[in-house]
């Protein structure tokens, strides 16, 4: 520890108290040893000193005592001067105490026992994916609605079986009633003028053409048809009479002709078809499959790091005087005990959430072509009339009670 004094100090002591010479500022015998003992001591303290060569020793003792008797003389000078005028000098001295040795090992003490980083104490971390793993599984289960998805799935399927059903009983329903009619109610129904006049112009290509020029279309003949050699329309669509190759007689007796022929051989088609049996679809057996996969990962990284250090150093220093005053001091010194401890801390964390969801629906069906047991939709008198309408009516009559010979009963269409 420092102390700065300001002392009055008193009047020199001894052979230093005496009055300056005339002839100007000089070194007095006194002042001389003084210094010589001083530079002396200072010097032998120190080994490396020691280890200087002799003349080199001696060299510098030497100068050291010339530097500090001009020093030292011109304290006094100053101190002679000042009482010759009646003036009280003041000592202005800076002077280092020693530490006491023992007590050095106190801090030393307190160094060693706190030797060592402290334990790192445990971050506060705060697992914020996993957290919220629960929310976000139930939230996402919630909007997928997997039960909703099967329900529907398996109501899909059934509502899209009956609906095939359901279309094909029509489908053959209408057909049926098609059939019922008579052949005029199914030309009226079915077959157009426009229809008629097509089938003329296909089927003799040499002979008639539809005229589109006029507000509505209708039969024409065409150039050189009388070459082409005259059809036997009379055969062909059931006339009681021939007809003329011109425009009136193709529009007026042909074209009702031909209307009336088409709707025949296609009301004769569609009732065989009835009676051979119109296939439809059913179901035997299936299997609905319905998964999902549901995946969350939660991941939460925490890293905490600290370092430590402590740095304890005790110096001591011995010295000799202190400033120009030191000569009139003694020897002094100081000890310096300190203890240094770095700390530093660095933490980090970071979370993440990954969620994957997978819906599998899978419908697998089994089904068999079957037909449509025209029995089950047609009254005995309908069976007849529809029988009556095929091409060959004793071929299609079925096998009677008395073992009768005749059609046998409509083969399911495999």
């Amino acid at each position: 520890m420092d102390r700065s004094l300001n002392a009055v100090a008193p009047s020199l002591p001894g052979p230093f108290d005496t009055a300056p010479l005339a002839q100007g500022m000089c070194i007095t015998p006194p002042v001389s040893r003084l210094v010589h003992a001083q530079v002396r001591a200072l010097l032998e303290s120190s080994p490396a000193f020691h280890d200087l060569p002799g003349e080199r020793r001696e060299l510098m003792g030497r100068d050291l005592e010339k530097i500090a008797a001009y020093t030292a003389a011109l304290v006094h000078e100053e101190w002679a001067q000042s009482k010759r005028l009646g003036q009280t000098p003041v000592l202005h001295q800076r002077a280092t105490l020693a530490v006491p040795q023992q007590a050095a090992p106190t801090a030393l003490a307190a160094a060693e026992a706190m030797r060592g980083p402290p334990p790192v104490q445990q971050e506060h971390f705060e697992a914020r994916a996993a957290n919220q793993v629960g929310r976000i599984t139930r939230d996402t289960l919630n909007a997928i609605a997997f039960p909703t998805f099967v329900a529907d799935l398996i109501k899909g399927t059934f509502q899209a079986i009956v609906n095939a059903s359901i279309q094909q009983m029509e489908a053959y329903g209408n057909l049926l009633s098609n059939v019922a009619k008579t052949v005029d109610q199914f030309m009226a129904d079915n077959i157009s003028d426009n229809n008629a006049r097509d089938w003329l112009a296909g089927a003799y290509p040499s002979h008639f053409k539809v005229d589109t020029s006029g507000e509505r279309p209708k039969m024409a003949v065409r150039d050189g048809a009388d070459g082409a050699g005259k059809p036997d329309f009379r055969a062909t669509l059931g006339l009681e009479e021939d007809v003329d190759l011109s425009d009136e007689a193709a529009e007026e007796k042909l074209v009702p002709a031909a209307r009336r022929y088409l709707a025949k051989s296609r009301h004769q088609m569609l009732s065989t078809m009835m009676l051979m049996g119109i296939n439809r679809i059913v179901i035997t057996s299936g299997r609905i499959y319905a998964r999902m996969g549901f995946q969350i990962n939660a991941q939460d990284l925490g890293q905490a790091e600290s370092a430590s250090q402590f740095d304890a150093r005790h110096q001591s220093t011995v010295h000799f005087g202190g400033g120009i005053a030191g000569f009139f001091g003694g020897p002094g010194g100081e000890a310096t005990t300190s203890v240094a401890y770095v700390s530093s801390k660095k933490a980090n964390s970071s979370d993440a959430i990954d969620v994957h969801a997978d819906l599998t629906g899978e419908v697998d069906l089994k089904f068999k072509s079957d037909y449509f047991p025209m029995e089950r939709f047609a009254k005995p008198e309908l069976m007849s009339m529809i029988m009556g309408n095929t091409p060959n009516p004793v071929a299609n009559t079925p096998i009677n009670s008395h073992g009768g010979e005749g059609a046998k009963a409509p083969a399911a269409a495999a």
